[in-house]
């Protein structure tokens, strides 16, 4: 299970970072844009285009680099007052509900991506786009989210057999305060000084 841990962390750092250098390069494709149409009045089209199926697929692949970083929003109000055996199962819940929202997700853009397929559909842009294109990339990062996932919840499971409670909670719980504090501030060690 730490082989399949260690790969799925290694895939999202990699498409975190691709993301990253694509939307820095659509910014600077809509910069020059810009540029040209102001100076000289002309423009390249398309780049709001591009833009636009390059934010689609950066957003699905960032999903499961938020979950391995357990970045997602959760309201924690009566969660950070439990004992570690509740905590875990309304993480196991929350990981659920996750799966049952990536599962619609993956639904309906396979849908949209097989209808492109079979309509042979292209964008009604002059860069006249064939959707299955960026479109299968961006079910990817959906497919890849689920299969994230189904990781996690069976390292939970594996974990919980063994009664590594502690573990599972760091794999899938939330951060703590002092862990928040940790992250934020650069080389500080354990508590209050």
């Amino acid at each position: 299970m730490n082989n399949q841990l260690a790969s799925i962390h290694l895939i999202a750092r990699a498409s975190a970072w691709v993301g990253g250098i694509t939307l820095l390069a659509c910014a600077f494709l809509i910069s020059l844009d810009l540029i040209l149409r102001k100076l000289f009045g002309i423009s390249m089209g398309g780049a709001d285009e591009i833009a636009g199926y390059v934010l689609a697929i950066v957003s699905s692949w960032a999903l499961p680099i938020a979950l391995l970083k357990r970045s997602h929003i959760r309201v924690d109000i009566l969660y950070s007052r439990l004992p570690l055996k509740p905590k875990v199962g309304l993480d196991l819940l929350a990981l659920a509900g996750m799966a049952i929202f990536v599962g619609a997700l993956l639904w309906h853009s396979g849908q949209v991506l097989l209808d492109s397929i079979h309509y042979r559909s292209v964008s009604t842009t002059p860069l006249q786009v064939t959707l299955w294109m960026p479109q299968s990339l961006w079910f990817a990062g959906y497919l890849f989210f689920a299969v994230t996932i189904l990781v996690l919840a069976w390292a939970s499971l594996m974990q919980i057999r063994q009664q590594r409670l502690t573990t599972v909670s760091a794999l899938i719980g939330i951060h703590s305060v002092e862990e928040e504090i940790h992250e934020e501030v650069p080389g500080r060690k354990g508590g209050a000084r």
